[in-house]
């Protein structure tokens, strides 16, 4: 009876009995105006439509029948020392949808019959995030205007295509981005950027994708990959076309990065200018058959290829080897 009328404010090791939950508080780092502990779809979606500086911290696994569509300036982390999965059964943009300045943090999104995480805005941002099992992209941004989307320590895996850009200015620091298969025209894809889309790629392994593992299609569309590897694609590694830049400003920018064990080609530029790739290593290329313009299939394995009226190129410091037909290639 004496601690039941005790208050809780005044005695925190019998904060638990209170009702406090130490387990739901909000990651580290991570600024809150207000939290909010969700622990099934009624709750996350009520704190996903909050205010701004809003923090929805879920706690458990929850599935949802709708999409959860977070207000701009939201954030959506699992508590912190933990991790949180969101699987549901919605339709639209994707099971889970971050508008301007969002935040997504720590969380499992999988098994989504769309895309798995959607990001209609020019800045937000997913730390820790992974994404697994989505019938679309694993990660769908669409961008335009300033700002910047940030991916640190992301994986995306094992759904239809990996990564799709389209506008955006997107930074991607460590992750994965891996073993995507389907059967569109750009299933299998581990990353796709097109419609002007900016990509800052950092340390990431794009690697064992079914298709192409970084297609850039676009003459706005330009790229910089550091310190990455792009390994074990079932088709090229990293293929680039219609960009425009030049040898000052270039369009595509290859750093220091491993570029290996693809087929058909470890680069390749097609109607492009503006490409430089500096140190790192493109080998391994395995040979796959391709059709030709004779209507009839080669077996092709370059590690550098540079087609269709391609300009503005410069390689440099780079080891070029082991490639099943040639080191490179520059054909029209």
């Amino acid at each position: 009876m004496i601690r039941r009328l005790l208050p809780c404010a005044l005695f925190p090791l019998i904060a638990l009995a209170c009702g406090e939950d130490e387990t739901a508080s909000a990651p580290d780092g991570l600024s809150c105006g207000s939290t909010q502990t969700a622990s099934d779809e009624a709750s996350l979606s009520a704190g996903a439509n909050g205010a701004s500086g809003t923090c929805v911290v879920v706690d458990g696994d929850i599935t949802v029948k709708q999409a959860i569509v977070l207000k701009p300036g939201v954030s959506v982390v699992a508590a912190k020392g933990k991790r949180a999965v969101i699987t549901g059964t919605a339709t639209g943009e994707g099971l889970v949808v971050l508008g301007e300045g969002s935040v997504l943090q720590g969380v499992d999104v999988v098994g989504s019959p769309v895309n798995g995480v959607a990001v209609r805005a020019s800045n937000a941002k997913l730390v820790a995030v992974k994404v697994t099992g989505a019938k679309g992209a694993a990660l769908a941004i669409r961008g335009e205007g300033a700002g910047e989307v940030l991916l640190d320590d992301v994986t995306l895996e094992k759904s239809n295509i990996g990564l799709w850009v389209s506008g955006a200015s997107v930074r991607t620091n460590g992750g994965r981005i891996a073993e995507h298969g389907g059967t569109s025209l750009t299933g299998g894809m581990g990353v796709v950027a097109l419609n002007g889309a900016k990509l800052s790629i950092d340390g990431t392994k794009i690697e064992k994708n079914q298709g192409t593992g970084l297609l850039v299609d676009g003459e706005k569309t330009g790229l910089v990959l550091k310190n990455a590897a792009v390994n074990e694609n079932a088709e090229r590694g990293v293929w680039v076309q219609r960009v425009a830049g030049t040898i000052d400003a270039p369009a595509i920018k290859i750093e220091d990065s491993e570029i290996s064990k693809n087929r058909i080609v470890g680069f390749g530029g097609f109607e492009s200018r503006g490409i430089i790739i500096v140190g790192g290593r493109v080998g391994d290329t395995q040979a796959a058959p391709v059709p030709t313009n004779l209507a009839q299939t080669e077996q092709i394995g370059d590690g550098v290829g540079i087609y269709g009226g391609s300009t503005d190129f410069n390689i440099e410091n780079t080891t070029v080897e082991n490639n099943a037909r040639a080191a490179g290639i520059i054909d029209g």
